[in-house]
């Protein structure tokens, strides 16, 4: 399948055969896995019928086992390498899909959404890690472009497929997700070779300290990643609540929620790449506050919309300001982190997802019941105002200078 990738040049940058190894990986793991979440809130409520405000509790489960589970993954695929484990991530996360296609209670659920938490982040941390091995620090930005663009049109293809699939049976999508992880596991056996660097420092106790001693005292790393867990906590009530809240409100279907996330699938495909290399030339601090400006401005849309259109609109917004934070999110982190725990700084990056969705959807659903439904969207417009001003305010105190590796 892969055998006709060699190194291929993209504007004045060449990639090694290994990084597109793991470009068309990426996009098979989001073609079958977009096909499911956009509609995973939806079913649950649907199948449980239990309060939304529930369904969001089960969330932080998710978010609380990610921790977990990238505390101690990372520091192995640090150790160890990053192959082994990404092969147990993607088994896993097929097992647990096919499990979620047979079960309909509560506890159940509780328990998958735990195990698919710790077992998600396998993946995303070891395919940036594995960039990072590749690709020299001068081109990361453009080849987590890259990434990104290809996530995004796996994830374009993948909700239409799963809206049309929805419609006929649920069941029959957690299925196919969960038979093509297992695909996408024997695929890396034969076509990924193991990248971590040689003759680096390993001499970090990770028995002992769990090897991130040094990654709590780099304060601009943490400061950064405050700011940054809370504009993806806004951000998660497009993915996780924009269903339902568009459903029960304006009657909109599962097919009409997917034309939405196309639109962001769409852009990141056609723009990612276009938009990163403009703004690589720039400093990533500066470049993280302009971008939040977006994300403030399309989440508090979403609270003046009632069609399709209007929805649509205020998720491009959304988008624009995702093109413009996420590959300079990653190659900041990547950058900043010594050639001995990329695994763990990525790793920590990684977080952001199911802590933003495991967290800003409990807060969104609380407004939804106890306030109103467009309350919601004042709430993640407001979470991401404060992640602008923080960014402005490192802008202030941190330069662009790359972290020293420690001895």
């Amino acid at each position: 399948m892969f055998g006709f990738i060699g190194k291929r040049k993209i504007g004045d940058v060449r990639y090694p055969r290994e990084f597109w190894l793991l470009f068309w990986g990426v996009f098979i793991n989001r073609v079958t896995a977009s096909m499911i979440w956009p509609f995973l809130t939806v079913y649950m409520y649907q199948t449980l019928g239990v309060p939304l405000t529930t369904i969001t509790l089960l969330f932080p489960l998710r978010a609380i086992s990610s921790i977990i589970s990238t505390a101690i993954v990372s520091p192995i695929m640090d150790k160890a390498g990053r192959k082994g484990v990404i092969i147990f991530g993607l088994i896993a996360s097929g097992l647990v899909f096919f499990a979620m296609a047979f079960i309909n209670t509560l506890v159940a659920w509780a328990i998958l959404i735990t195990v698919f938490g710790a077992v998600l982040p396998i993946y995303n941390i070891g395919v940036n890690t594995m960039v990072a091995d590749l690709i020299p620090q001068e081109r990361r930005a453009p080849a987590y472009a890259l990434i990104r663009t290809v996530s995004n049109a796996g994830i374009a293809i993948g909700p239409v497929i799963g809206g049309i699939l929805a419609v006929m049976s649920f069941e029959l999508v957690f299925v196919m997700t969960g038979l093509s992880y297992l695909i996408l596991a024997v695929l890396t056996v034969f076509f990924i070779t193991e990248t971590i660097p040689k003759n680096i420092n390993t001499t970090d106790n990770i028995l002992t300290t769990g090897g991130y001693g040094f990654i709590f005292q780099d304060l601009r790393f943490l400061s950064f990643m405050g700011m940054y867990f809370l504009i993806l906590m806004a951000y998660a009530h497009m993915f996780s609540l924009l269903p339902v809240y568009v459903s029960e409100n304006f009657g909109l279907a599962e097919n009409q929620y997917s034309l939405m996330i196309t639109v962001n699938a769409a852009m990141v495909v056609f723009l990612q790449y276009i938009v990163t290399k403009q703004t690589e030339k720039f400093a990533d601090f500066p470049v993280m506050t302009f971008g939040t400006l977006f994300y403030v401005i399309g989440l508090f849309s979403f609270a003046f919309g009632s069609e399709l259109w209007h929805f649509m609109l205020s998720v491009g917004i959304v988008t624009m300001g995702e093109l413009i934070v996420m590959p300079t999110a990653t190659t900041l982190v990547a950058n900043l982190a010594p050639d001995n725990m990329r695994a763990r700084y990525l790793g920590l990056l990684s977080l952001g997802y199911p802590i933003g969705s495991g967290i800003g959807p409990v807060l969104g659903g609380f407004l939804n019941d106890a306030v109103a439904p467009v309350a919601m969207w004042y709430g993640a417009g407001t979470m991401a105002a404060i992640g602008a001003i923080g960014f402005f305010i490192l802008t202030r105190i941190w330069d662009d200078k790359r972290k020293v590796v420690p001895a």
